[in-house]
Protein backbone atom coordinates (compact mmCIF):
# COMPACT_ATOMS: atom_id res chain seq x y z
CA UNK A 1 0.00 0.00 0.00
CA UNK A 2 1.43 3.39 -0.90
CA UNK A 3 1.34 5.83 2.13
CA UNK A 4 -1.09 8.17 0.09
CA UNK A 5 -3.47 5.26 0.26
CA UNK A 6 -2.97 4.15 3.65
CA UNK A 7 -3.98 7.86 4.74
CA UNK A 8 -7.15 7.48 2.76
CA UNK A 9 -7.54 4.26 4.17
CA UNK A 10 -7.47 5.55 8.01
CA UNK A 11 -9.67 8.41 7.01
CA UNK A 12 -7.04 11.00 7.44
CA UNK A 13 -6.90 13.58 4.61
CA UNK A 14 -4.21 16.38 4.12
CA UNK A 15 -5.59 19.63 4.15
CA UNK A 16 -4.82 21.87 1.24
CA UNK A 17 -6.46 24.81 1.75
CA UNK A 18 -5.52 27.68 3.97
CA UNK A 19 -5.72 27.11 8.42
CA UNK A 20 -6.09 28.99 11.24
CA UNK A 21 -4.91 27.41 14.54
CA UNK A 22 -7.20 29.13 17.06
CA UNK A 23 -5.72 28.29 20.69
CA UNK A 24 -8.89 27.51 21.91
CA UNK A 25 -9.47 24.33 19.54
CA UNK A 26 -6.56 21.84 19.20
CA UNK A 27 -6.93 20.73 15.24
CA UNK A 28 -6.37 23.39 13.11
CA UNK A 29 -9.81 24.55 11.49
CA UNK A 30 -9.62 25.73 7.15
CA UNK A 31 -11.09 29.08 6.74
CA UNK A 32 -13.52 28.29 4.68
CA UNK A 33 -15.02 26.61 7.42
CA UNK A 34 -14.76 29.51 9.91
CA UNK A 35 -16.75 31.37 7.18
CA UNK A 36 -19.41 29.22 6.64
CA UNK A 37 -19.86 29.61 10.26
CA UNK A 38 -20.25 33.10 10.36
CA UNK A 39 -22.84 33.23 7.47
CA UNK A 40 -24.70 30.19 9.58
CA UNK A 41 -24.61 32.18 12.41
CA UNK A 42 -25.77 35.39 10.69
CA UNK A 43 -28.46 33.53 8.68
CA UNK A 44 -29.76 32.06 12.43
CA UNK A 45 -29.73 35.09 13.73
CA UNK A 46 -32.37 36.53 11.35
CA UNK A 47 -34.71 33.37 12.16
CA UNK A 48 -35.11 34.93 15.43
CA UNK A 49 -38.51 35.71 16.94
CA UNK A 50 -39.89 38.99 15.42
CA UNK A 51 -41.29 41.95 18.02
CA UNK A 52 -44.49 42.12 19.02
CA UNK A 53 -46.94 43.64 16.63
CA UNK A 54 -47.90 46.43 18.52
CA UNK A 55 -47.99 49.27 16.19
CA UNK A 56 -49.90 47.43 14.00
CA UNK A 57 -52.62 46.45 16.61
CA UNK A 58 -52.79 49.81 17.51
CA UNK A 59 -53.50 51.25 13.94
CA UNK A 60 -55.54 48.62 13.32
CA UNK A 61 -57.71 49.31 16.42
CA UNK A 62 -57.96 52.94 15.91
CA UNK A 63 -58.89 52.52 12.13
CA UNK A 64 -61.82 50.14 13.64
CA UNK A 65 -62.85 52.57 16.14
CA UNK A 66 -62.86 55.30 13.23
CA UNK A 67 -65.31 53.35 11.16
CA UNK A 68 -67.90 52.44 13.57
CA UNK A 69 -67.71 56.55 14.27
CA UNK A 70 -68.05 57.46 10.77
CA UNK A 71 -71.29 54.94 11.00
CA UNK A 72 -69.97 52.00 8.54
CA UNK A 73 -72.65 49.92 10.74
CA UNK A 74 -75.23 51.41 8.87
CA UNK A 75 -73.37 51.72 5.61
CA UNK A 76 -70.93 49.19 5.56
CA UNK A 77 -71.40 46.35 7.81
CA UNK A 78 -69.95 43.35 5.83
CA UNK A 79 -66.31 45.50 5.32
CA UNK A 80 -66.84 46.75 9.48
CA UNK A 81 -67.52 42.85 10.40
CA UNK A 82 -64.43 41.49 8.03
CA UNK A 83 -62.12 44.26 9.95
CA UNK A 84 -63.49 43.41 13.58
CA UNK A 85 -62.85 39.75 12.59
CA UNK A 86 -59.72 40.49 11.46
CA UNK A 87 -58.51 42.18 14.48
CA UNK A 88 -59.93 39.57 16.79
CA UNK A 89 -57.73 36.89 14.40
CA UNK A 90 -54.90 39.35 14.90
CA UNK A 91 -55.14 39.62 18.66
CA UNK A 92 -55.54 35.53 18.51
CA UNK A 93 -51.85 35.29 16.93
CA UNK A 94 -50.17 37.40 18.43
CA UNK A 95 -51.01 36.43 22.16
CA UNK A 96 -49.98 32.58 20.51
CA UNK A 97 -46.68 34.41 19.80
CA UNK A 98 -47.14 34.19 15.92
CA UNK A 99 -46.22 37.49 15.18
CA UNK A 100 -45.97 37.50 11.73
CA UNK A 101 -49.18 35.77 11.48
CA UNK A 102 -50.30 38.52 13.46
CA UNK A 103 -49.22 41.73 11.65
CA UNK A 104 -50.75 40.35 7.74
CA UNK A 105 -53.88 40.03 10.13
CA UNK A 106 -53.76 43.50 11.44
CA UNK A 107 -52.92 44.82 8.38
CA UNK A 108 -56.01 43.41 6.36
CA UNK A 109 -57.98 44.93 9.38
CA UNK A 110 -56.74 48.40 8.56
CA UNK A 111 -57.54 47.95 5.54
CA UNK A 112 -60.80 46.45 5.73
CA UNK A 113 -61.67 49.51 7.91
CA UNK A 114 -60.34 51.93 5.58
CA UNK A 115 -63.09 49.99 2.92
CA UNK A 116 -65.71 50.39 5.66
CA UNK A 117 -64.57 54.21 6.13
CA UNK A 118 -64.32 54.86 2.51
CA UNK A 119 -67.54 53.08 1.74
CA UNK A 120 -69.41 54.98 4.62
CA UNK A 121 -68.66 58.68 3.26
CA UNK A 122 -69.90 57.40 0.05
CA UNK A 123 -72.88 56.44 1.17
CA UNK A 124 -73.48 59.31 3.08
CA UNK A 125 -72.63 61.49 0.20
CA UNK A 126 -75.09 59.92 -2.00
CA UNK A 127 -77.63 60.38 0.88
CA UNK A 128 -76.49 64.10 0.63
CA UNK A 129 -76.90 64.62 -3.21
CA UNK A 130 -80.49 62.53 -3.24
CA UNK A 131 -81.22 65.21 -0.78
CA UNK A 132 -80.03 68.16 -2.95
CA UNK A 133 -81.86 66.50 -5.62
CA UNK A 134 -85.17 66.71 -3.52
CA UNK A 135 -85.09 70.13 -2.68
CA UNK A 136 -83.99 71.65 -5.94
CA UNK A 137 -87.15 69.72 -7.66
CA UNK A 138 -88.76 70.84 -4.67
CA UNK A 139 -87.61 74.62 -5.79
CA UNK A 140 -88.23 74.40 -9.02
CA UNK A 141 -91.79 73.26 -8.96
CA UNK A 142 -92.19 76.84 -5.98
CA UNK A 143 -90.50 78.78 -8.61
CA UNK A 144 -92.94 77.44 -11.66
CA UNK A 145 -96.45 78.23 -9.46
CA UNK A 146 -95.26 81.72 -8.54
CA UNK A 147 -94.29 82.05 -12.33
CA UNK A 148 -97.67 80.90 -13.52
CA UNK A 149 -99.67 82.61 -10.24
CA UNK A 150 -97.74 86.04 -11.29
CA UNK A 151 -98.65 85.39 -15.03
CA UNK A 152 -102.28 85.02 -14.15
CA UNK A 153 -102.26 88.62 -12.24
Amino acid sequence: MTPSAAKIHVGFTVLKEPVLKLPFLKVPVPKASILTMAIMATALAGCGPTKPPADDLGIASRNLAAARTAGAATYAPQELRAAEQGLASANAAAAKHDYDEATALAEESSVNSELAAARTRLGKAREANDRLRRQNVELQNEAARHAEGASQQ
